[in-house]
């Protein structure tokens, strides 16, 4: 990242300029051919003071210690992120240090508009610095505060000398968590119908009590039923019939400029069905052709729980509007999908590419859903189930702080 750190002390440049100082030591040098003592007193106070400075400031950075970290490096956008940085002078010399923490723009602080955070201030012997702030994430996106650096120097300000700190703070911002309105009856089918073949347990569908057993969730417990009978009893439930699902997002498709806010509300779209799919405790995955912040596999194995989730909102704040491949090559790389497997395809707007991966998926028997940001001018699949975002998009939801305590 670049930064415009416009951030600077104004030094004396005068007393600092090799040329002052050769005029010095020519002020000393014929102070004492012609023996006038106050020249040379004033000749050798100016060096005294300059080369002390020049002195101060070369240890001014010795046994600088500091810490710098972030309450809450996880979030959604809108949330406040705290900062704290502590710096501590363990010496007997004082100083005066200037700390600078870069940080991406669209990370607002609260005091400015600032692309960095800086704050000036001098250190007696052994004394510490404490500083905070507050930050507010403007936008999904995974996002690096820093690595700060210092600005040390002497007390009087004619030196300095900058040292970089390795310590900086990567703070990951989700996708707005929305409620999905379920208008459209291929939405409805991506979640699954209630019913008695599989043996997954499903809580929403409680049909009887027995005895409880050690072991079991304490959540399942009946208590009105424990109440009636003297003695603990546990739910028995109804079981719900669970689908591996795998949502592949075709960054490819979005035009790189102008789209950006469609892009984002697509992500927010799929974070909304990747919580619905944890809720309902069913398996999922991601496949991208988007390029991640941090260079890792845009891809997410098939797999359900708290972890999943976690790993899943965390590619969705990485990935960016930038195509690496094509989707139709990712997939023959990435092998055989599991059977059993509903893919739900999630592009710009429909497109001969898109439909020739459709019916490459359709040969391996794969159930396929297709979710576009646009409608298509000229392609129709009226075969496969199709559904806009706009469709199920409902609004920002008011659970992200849940979801943040649980889950982040």
């Amino acid at each position: 990242m670049n930064y415009n750190l416009d951030y600077s002390r104004p030094l004396s440049s005068v007393f600092t300029d090799g040329l002052f100082r050769f005029l010095v030591l020519l002020l000393l040098f014929i102070a004492l051919l012609f023996e006038q003592k106050n020249l040379i007193l004033i000749s050798l106070l100016i060096l005294t003071m300059f080369y002390g400075c020049k002195l101060w400031c070369r240890w001014s950075a010795k046994n600088i210690h500091y810490s710098f970290d972030a309450e809450k490096k996880k979030g959604f956008p809108g949330e406040t992120i705290s900062l704290q940085a502590k710096i501590f002078n363990n010496k007997l010399l004082p100083v005066w240090i200037k700390l600078l923490i870069p940080m991406d723009s669209k990370l607002i602080a609260s005091a400015g508009k600032e692309n960095f955070l800086g704050e000036e201030f001098s250190l007696l012997w052994y004394d510490h610095f404490l500083g905070q702030w507050k930050l507010t994430a403007q936008q999904r996106g995974c996002f690096q505060i820093g690595p700060p650096f210092l600005e040390t120097g002497d007390l009087l300000g004619f030196f300095q000398q900058r040292k970089y700190l390795s310590q900086a703070v990567e703070v990951i911002i989700y996708p707005k968590l929305i409620s999905l309105n379920f208008l459209a009856a291929p939405v409805r089918e991506l979640f699954g119908k209630p019913g008695i073949d599989s043996p997954v347990k499903d809580p929403i569908y409680p049909i009887a009590t027995c005895d409880y057993q050690y072991g079991e969730p304490a959540k399942f417990i009946h208590w009105k039923a424990s109440a009636r009978h003297n003695r603990l009893q546990s739910k028995v439930f109804d079981s719900s019939a669970q689908r591996k699902t795998l949502l592949i997002i075709d960054v490819a498709s979005f035009p790189k400029k102008g789209q950006e806010e469609l892009f984002e509300k697509t992500l927010e779209v799929i974070a909304a069905i990747i919580v619905e799919f944890d809720r309902q405790g069913s398996p999922y995955g991601i496949l991208s052709n988007g390029k991640l912040v941090g260079d890792n596999p845009a891809s997410l194995s098939l797999g359900s729980g708290p972890e999943q989730l976690s790993q899943a909102m965390e590619l969705l704040a990485r990935l960016q509007l930038k195509a690496t491949s094509s989707v139709s090559h990712i997939l023959s790389q990435e092998g055989a999908i599991p059977g059993g497997t509903g893919c739900i395809y999630c592009a710009y707007r429909l497109h001969r590419k898109i439909i020739q991966t459709a019916e490459w998926l359709r040969e391996r028997h794969l159930p396929l859903y297709f979710m576009m940001a646009k409608p298509s001018r000229h392609i129709t699949c009226s075969h496969l189930p199709l559904f806009l975002v706009d469709e199920i998009h409902g609004g920002v939801c008011e659970a992200n702080s849940n979801f943040n305590e649980n889950h982040a």
